[in-house]
């Protein structure tokens, strides 16, 4: 089993791609600690297949991919692209 997790730069590089993409949606870690996955403040209902989109070509560099919780719109899993 991969374990997966991206770091505090990683969480800063995420954002500055989604503002790029003149985005105002942002990742955040859970209590400072990206092991659980992500948290996704969605802004002005952007749409969430292109933050996605956004999100997966940058982790797509480190070879891991984000999956979105089936329930929670908000949780984002980060899991390595070997699983």
């Amino acid at each position: 089993m991969f374990t997966s997790q991206v770091d505090m730069k990683m969480v800063l590089e995420i954002n500055k791609s989604l503002r790029a993409h003149q985005l105002q949606s942002e990742v955040h870690t859970y209590s400072g600690c990206a092991t659980c996955g992500l948290r996704l403040v969605r802004k002005n209902n952007e749409d969430i297949n292109r933050i996605l989109d956004i999100i997966q070509d940058y982790l797509d560099t480190k070879w891991m991919k984000v999956t979105l919780n089936a329930y929670d719109q908000e949780m984002l899993y980060v899991n390595s692209k070997f699983e």
